[in-house]
């Protein structure tokens, strides 16, 4: 399989769109792919069988909650072998350079390279913050959490926000206080930029954790990464616990 042409002036520019949206969007379903690009349902599925025959995207399987019962619903991710065949800023000398390195310099080598690699995420998304700030925008956690996301897609990880609201039981239900609710987010990221040399080091999945916990401030959980086969790098990240109106 070759790599999709993501040039807009290509023969494609429909299945182009759909590409870059499944892949920062996904899982996502043809009637969501429609209303995002004003196509008609049949016009995205007719292009969505050509990209799943030429194995570009694969269906994944969601569950959507339907009157208390759940019920599969098709949904589609970029495929493995898109994901692979992607252009990405390494190619095979880098995956054998890192052996090397490991043979060399043993785990503490490569989790010290790892580390330098996203040394910059904090300086480059301040300097945003700031320029920002200076135009009279109030930078809140989620907004920071969003600007991340744009820094990220900007080096070609295909990056999403995914804002999530988790009630919590009330300590007293008698108390007559308004419930509270957990705030969270997840951060997605539908391509990554190293992920043939990820897939055997895990250290640059690790770095890129520990990086977004100092940048946000608090703990973040790394729920899945495409380097383990999942279909997108996925980031628990806690934002406020507040009160619901």
């Amino acid at each position: 399989m070759t790599a999709p042409d993501l040039d807009p002036a290509g023969p494609h520019p429909t299945r182009d769109r759909l590409i870059e949206a499944i892949s920062a969007h996904g899982p996502i379903t043809a009637r969501q792919l429609a209303e995002r690009f004003g196509l008609t349902s049949a016009a995205v599925r007719r292009h969505l069988a050509a990209l799943e025959a030429d194995e570009v995207i694969a269906e994944h399987e969601v569950t959507v909650a339907h009157r208390g019962r759940g019920r599969p619903s098709k949904a589609f991710v970029l495929s493995k072998s898109a994901h692979e065949a992607y252009p990405g800023g390494y190619d095979e000398l880098a995956v054998m350079a890192f052996e090397e390195l490991a043979r060399l310099g043993g785990e503490t080598a490569v989790s010290d390279l790892a580390d330098r690699r996203v040394a910059d995420w904090e300086a480059s998304l301040e300097e945003v913050v700031a320029e920002r700030e200076a135009l009279g925008e109030t930078i809140t956690l989620s907004r920071k959490v969003e600007l991340l996301a744009e820094l990220l897609t900007f080096r070609g990880y295909a990056t999403t926000v995914r804002p999530l609201h988790v009630p919590l039981p009330s300590s007293n239900a008698h108390s007559g206080a308004s419930p509270r609710t957990l705030v969270t987010a997840q951060l997605c990221h539908g391509r990554c930029p190293v992920l043939d040399v990820a897939a055997d080091h895990p250290e640059l999945c690790e770095a890129e954790t520990r990086v977004i916990s100092r940048i946000i401030g608090a703990p973040v959980q790394r729920l899945a990464t495409l380097a383990q086969g999942a279909h997108a790098c996925t980031t628990h990240i806690p934002l406020t616990e507040g009160r619901t109106p």
